[in-house]
């Protein structure tokens, strides 16, 4: 009888100490990097890239205290996600197009972009771009070609331990223009073009009941007293 309530003891145990299992918890960066820029040397001044690979300076100058039309890339970290999320952004590139001179009219940059998860799991993946920029002759719009999403559609989706991050697609905010492959600017617009993904978080086993649990235990406790009832029984019935 003693093991039938040694076994209670630990029913009783483990109720009592049950939570549900840890949610999964995602973090990660998003980080861009502008390299190799190609056919940019007639404008002036030319074309540079600063801080570190996220700004690309455009080549020629405006008006406006003699700078450049830029792209500079922001760098995004997701921290402690827990829940699902719709068009959660993951990385983002800000084009300030301003009315500029002497620039060279066609040139080429390299954008790759690296998205990094620490949680749930370790996982990790960059799409390269390389990008045709075109700053046509004022007051026409400017463009920049071959920010493909057919090309994004590489990165991803990614399956995490209780977690899946899909649906990782360009969005255009601000004033200018994203078709798909080309994204467009007119002149003194600023226009944000960000990356975006869905994260669908599994759902978690459900939990017990305190009355489920008092159920099981009384079950449990059921089952051990019939089966002691038999064997006091069986002893009985040998030493008849």
């Amino acid at each position: 009888m003693g093991n039938i309530f040694k076994f209670l003891a630990a029913g009783v145990l483990a109720a009592s100490v049950h939570s549900p299992a840890t949610a999964a918890v995602v973090n990660f960066t998003g980080n861009g990097e502008f390299s190799n820029i190609s056919n940019c040397g007639g404008g002036s001044p030319g074309c540079s890239i600063t801080n570190n690979g996220n700004v690309l300076n455009m080549s020629g100058a405006s008006n406006q205290q003699n700078k450049p039309s830029t792209l500079t890339i922001t760098d995004i970290t997701g921290s402690n996600i827990t829940t699902n999320k719709n068009d959660y952004v993951i990385g983002m590139i800000t084009w300030v197009n301003r009315a500029t001179y002497n620039t060279d009219t066609n040139f080429n940059v390299k954008y790759t972009f690296t998205l990094n998860f620490t949680s749930p799991t370790n996982s990790s993946d960059f799409q390269p771009f390389y990008l045709n920029i075109q700053q046509t002759t004022n007051p026409a719009p400017d463009n920049v070609f071959n920010i493909s999403q057919s090309t994004l559609n590489g990165l991803g989706p990614f399956t995490l331990n209780g977690v899946t991050v899909s649906d990782i697609h360009f969005v255009e905010y601000g004033d200018g223009w994203y078709d798909g492959s080309k994204w467009t600017n007119p002149e003194g617009g600023t226009s944000k073009l960000k990356i975006v993904a869905d994260f669908t978080f599994a759902a978690a086993p459900p939990v017990p009941e305190p009355s489920t649990w008092a159920m099981m235990i009384l079950g449990f406790a059921g089952v051990g007293f019939m089966a002691y009832r038999r064997k006091r029984g069986g002893s009985a019935l040998t030493t008849a």
